[in-house]
């Protein structure tokens, strides 16, 4: 399945967190990314990292490059759970401050700070197997309607 035509099978905001727990892990990009989604409310998620094929640092730990992609993969899911049916955010800002190496296996906790009608504020922590911080994310979503957001239906 590509991208857009899983965009297109959004959960409506009134979803299960099941279904939606669900949607996020049938996302291409999502999985691509090697993220599964572990738990899902409706304004905190937990999601484990699995690895990809990028190699490792030297010393071992996930390049920062990929835990930036993991994270904006995240605060979409999370921006599109608490956004209202018929709307998707798309990332206007992004910022990762690394604290220590990113020793897998990671978890990432979401939580939405703020969720308005047109911006939201998400911020994911990155914790590595002993518990210990390696990463703060927080990005600027900024919401618009979905049929704005992704590529028109192909007619067949």
């Amino acid at each position: 399945m590509n991208t857009t035509t899983q965009i297109r099978a959004i959960p409506r905001h009134e979803a299960t967190d099941e279904e939606w727990r669900a949607w996020a892990d049938a996302y291409p990009a999502f999985a691509s990314a090697g993220l599964r989604c572990v738990t899902m409310g409706p304004t905190t998620a937990t999601f484990a990292f699995d690895g990809t094929p990028f190699p490792l640092n030297p010393n071992g730990a996930v390049n920062g490059g990929i835990v930036a992609l993991a994270v904006d993969q995240i605060m979409g899911v999370m921006g599109a759970r608490i956004a209202p049916t018929g709307s998707m955010p798309v990332t206007a800002a992004l910022t990762v401050h690394y604290h220590a190496p990113a020793i897998e296996p990671l978890r990432m906790e979401a939580t939405a700070l703020h969720g308005g009608r047109t911006i939201q504020t998400i911020e994911v922590v990155v914790t590595d197997a002993r518990g210990r911080r390696c990463s703060t994310a927080t990005g600027t979503m900024s919401l618009g309607k979905l049929e704005q957001r992704i590529a028109p239906a192909v007619q067949a």
